[in-house]
C-alpha cells in the first residue's frame, strides 16, 4: 500500500539538527538537497539554469569532486522520486552512485579533491602538532591513502542519506507536498552482501599471495560494510528496546565507555540478521504482546 512518508525530524529541533549534520557532512550534500528540491518543484524552464548556478557555486566553494557528487546524487534522487519509487529505494541507488562518483572524481582529478596538496599539507600539520615524527607521519598518510576509497564511500553514502532525509523534511513542511512513497522503513540486507563481506574477510585473512590491488579492495570493502551492517544492527536494537526497555541500561554504558565494542556488536547483530531474521522475530513477539 502506498503511503506518504511521515516520521522524525518534523519539528524545529529536527530542522536545526539536520541542518548542522548537512553542513558538517560538507557543501556537496547541502547542494544535493537544494538541487533535488529545485528539480522536484521548479518548472523545466527555470530548473536547469538554477541547477547550473548551484553546481557552479558548489564547484567554487568545494571542488570538482564535490560538484560531481552533488550532480549525481540530486539527479538520481529526483529521478527516483518523480518516477514514483520509494525514497528508500531512490536513496539506495543515489548513495551507490555517489560513492562511485566520489572515488572516480578523486582518481580523475586528485588536485580537485581530498588529495589536493593543500589538504595533505594540512593533514601533515595536524600530525606534527600531535607530536608525530616524519616517519610516523609518512606511515599515517600511507594508511590514509590505502583506505581512502572506503572512507570516501562511507562519507558519500552518509551524506546522501542526510540529504534524502532533508528532502523528506522539506516536503513535509510544504502545504502542497509532492508524494514520496515508501513500502516500509526496515533495513535488511540479503545474502549477497553477506557473502561479499565473508569473501573480503577471507581475502584479508588468507590472501597474502594475491595481487596488491585485490588485497586493498578487500580491505576497503570490509571497512565500508561496517556502515550498512551497523544500520541494520541499530534497527534491530531499536525494535528490541520497544520490547525490552531495560536493555537501555546496559547499552548506554557500553556505548559511552567502549564505543568500538558497541559498533562491533551492532555489526555482528546486523550480519547474523541475514540468517536469523532478528527484526522479524522481535516484531512477531511485539505483536503477540499487543494481542495479549
Amino acid at each position: 500500500m502506498e503511503q506518504t512518508l511521515k516520521g522524525t525530524g518534523t519539528g524545529f529541533f529536527g530542522i536545526i539538527a539536520l541542518s548542522i549534520i548537512l553542513i558538517l557532512m560538507g557543501i556537496p550534500f547541502v547542494g544535493m538537497t537544494i538541487v533535488t528540491m529545485v528539480l522536484l518543484l521548479s518548472s523545466s524552464r527555470t530548473a536547469l539554469p538554477l541547477v547550473v548556478v548551484i553546481l557552479v557555486g558548489v564547484y567554487l566553494i568545494s571542488d570538482f569532486t564535490g560538484a560531481l557528487i552533488t550532480a549525481t546524487g540530486s539527479g538520481l534522487l529526483a529521478a527516483g522520486i518523480r518516477s514514483g519509487r520509494s525514497l528508500e529505494l531512490s536513496t539506495t541507488f543515489a548513495s551507490g552512485a555517489v560513492a562511485v562518483a566520489s572515488i572516480f572524481g578523486t582518481i580523475l582529478m586528485p588536485d580537485q579533491s581530498l588529495l589536493s596538496q593543500e589538504n595533505m599539507e594540512a593533514l601533515s600539520r595536524i600530525y606534527r602538532s600531535a607530536g608525530l615524527s616524519p616517519s610516523e607521519i609518512a606511515s599515517m598518510l600511507n594508511i590514509f591513502l590505502y583506505i581512502l576509497p572506503s572512507l570516501l564511500a562511507i562519507w558519500a553514502v552518509s551524506g546522501t542519506v542526510a540529504a534524502a532525509v532533508a528532502v523528506r523534511l522539506a516536503n513535509q513542511r510544504r502545504k502542497e507536498a509532492f508524494n514520496i512513497i515508501t513500502q516500509g522503513m526496515d533495513i535488511r540486507l540479503g545474502l549477497l552482501p553477506a557473502w561479499i563481506l565473508i569473501a573480503t574477510l577471507s581475502v584479508n585473512l588468507t590472501g597474502g599471495g594475491l595481487p596488491a590491488y585485490v588485497q586493498q579492495a578487500a580491505v576497503n570493502i570490509s571497512i565500508f560494510m561496517i556502515l550498512p551492517y551497523s544500520l541494520v544492527g541499530f534497527g534491530i536494537f531499536r525494535v528490541a528496546l520497544r520490547s525490552y526497555p531495560m536493555l537501555l541500561l546496559a547499552a548506554v554504558p557500553i556505548a559511552i565507555i567502549f564505543p568500538p565494542a558497541a559498533i562491533g556488536i551492532l555489526v555482528m547483530v546486523g550480519i547474523m540478521d541475514t540468517w536469523f531474521a532478528f527484526s522479524l522475530r522481535l516484531k512477531k513477539l511485539m505483536e503477540r504482546k499487543t494481542q495479549e
